[in-house]
């Protein structure tokens, strides 16, 4: 390696700008330089053996005997995290009148091929948590990567490492939430430009959560459909939802029962209640006195250790809470809180599905869906806050890759490292710098 360095002793001498020019230089040329450099030794390598009659596992022979010469010399850039790399590799021409690219088939590349799956990685983790704009600007400010804010959709848009696998056995939870965003409307298209992502998931037996997908051209019975399994199988034994009727119609009937979500029931009673036109104060009262009617633990114990007593008790205490909201229903009813009478009297029968099933199976299912809602909430923080002018297909892709991203890193992990192809057969050293 041949490095050139210019330094005044008289004037002095920065250490801060010795270390930036000096950064700046791998950054741009220095990286690239070695790998270009090793790709160019290995495919003279390659050449000079397969010319010997040393055949190669991953080079095909075109016939039975193969005899190569050289056949010209292309050049090729690829983009990487380290620069441009401007390879030149070698085209070796068989007396059979085929032709061969040895480095290409070593290297396992694609035709065409113009960036690094690395490369491609580090954009779209970029993209999935900041614009497309800003993701540009510090890729290229901060990590010394230009990639032009065009290249980034188009990548994005063909990466397949939003691929989310169906479940093979039935989940105990199944929860599904949708937030609306700023979408992009085609001319010929008379809507509005509010568009919807619908987003579904399940939690196993183990607790493990598995994301079912994201859809925003789908409706919630399109989706109930899609889910449904051939056999008639339930997808799982109970539905958690925030009350939104289209999700309870078309899903439910995809498991064995219905629980509402706690929070989402007492949040909500504020705002029925404000359409009903009730003052603050009532408002905060009656939403203080349904969380005390639904508040029910379930015993922390083991189901095996707890008495049949306790549980008998547990089943009386559901019965007296379900009487309790009947009241509470009709007291609302007779101040002319008609809306919220209805909506207390639809939730009743669902508020109290997780302790039928924990009753009947022993299994403790979540009475809120707040691992959906932290998820909805960063899907809603890149959706809304970050960005506007979505595709639809754009906007249902960036939900599958920030699911997969926070709901399975393991698979996230998994994905890039099949695409990655390592398998321990490069190591490289810095064996030392020397002045000479």
């Amino acid at each position: 390696m041949e490095l050139g360095v210019c330094l005044s002793e008289k004037e002095g001498v920065s250490l801060d700008e010795l270390v930036i020019k000096v950064r700046e230089l791998f950054e741009t040329k220095g990286m690239a330089g070695v790998v270009t450099t090793v790709l160019g030794l290995l495919d003279d390598l390659l050449c000079q053996q397969l010319q010997h009659g040393q055949p190669h596992p991953l080079v095909t022979p075109c016939c039975l005997v193969p005899r190569y010469e050289y056949h010209g010399r292309r050049g090729r850039r690829v983009r990487s995290s380290c620069g441009r790399l401007h390879m030149h590799w070698h085209r070796l021409r068989c007396q059979c009148g085929k032709t061969i690219v040895p480095l290409r088939s070593v290297l396992r590349l694609v035709p065409w091929q113009a960036k690094t799956n690395e490369l491609e990685r580090m954009v779209i983790d970029v993209v999935a948590e900041q614009s497309y704009r800003r993701g540009s600007r510090h890729l290229r400010e901060i990590g010394g990567v230009p990639v032009p804010r065009s290249t980034e959709h188009r990548w994005v848009a063909q990466s397949l490492c939003d691929d989310l696998p169906a479940p093979a056995a039935t989940m105990d939870v199944l929860m599904a939430d949708g937030t609306g965003f700023k979408r992009r409307p085609q001319p010929e298209e008379k809507i509005t430009n509010r568009g919807e992502v619908r987003v579904a998931l399940g939690i196993t037996r183990s607790g493990e959560t598995v994301p079912l997908g994201a859809w925003t051209d789908r409706t919630w019975e399109d989706i109930g459909k899609l889910l449904k399994r051939p056999s008639g199988e339930s997808l799982a034994h109970v539905l958690g939802s925030d009350g939104e009727p289209a999700i309870a119609e078309h899903l439910a009937r995809l498991t064995g029962t219905h629980q509402r979500c706690h929070w989402h029931q007492i949040h909500d009673l504020n705002y029925t209640l404000w359409e009903d036109k009730a003052p603050r104060d009532e408002r905060r009262a009656y939403q203080q006195q349904l969380a005390g009617m639904i508040g029910i633990e379930l015993p922390a114990e083991d189901f095996d250790r707890v008495k049949d007593a306790d549980k008998s008790a547990l089943t009386e205490r559901v019965a007296r809470a379900e009487t309790e909201l009947s009241s509470l229903a009709a007291e609302l009813l007779t101040k002319g809180y008609e809306h919220t009478s209805r909506y207390i009297a639809y939730a009743k029968d669902r508020l109290f599905s997780y302790v039928r099933f924990w009753l009947q199976t022993g299994v403790a299912v979540p009475k809120v869906t707040s691992k959906l809602e932290r998820l909805m909430r960063e899907i809603g923080r890149r959706l809304k806050r970050i960005a506007f002018g979505w595709s639809d297909a754009g906007a249902a892709k960036m939900t599958r890759i920030i699911i997969k991203r926070i709901v399975r890193p393991a698979d996230w992990k998994r994905y890039w490292e099949k695409r990655y192809q390592c398998s321990g057969t490069v190591s490289v050293s810095l064996r030392g710098v020397y002045a000479v």
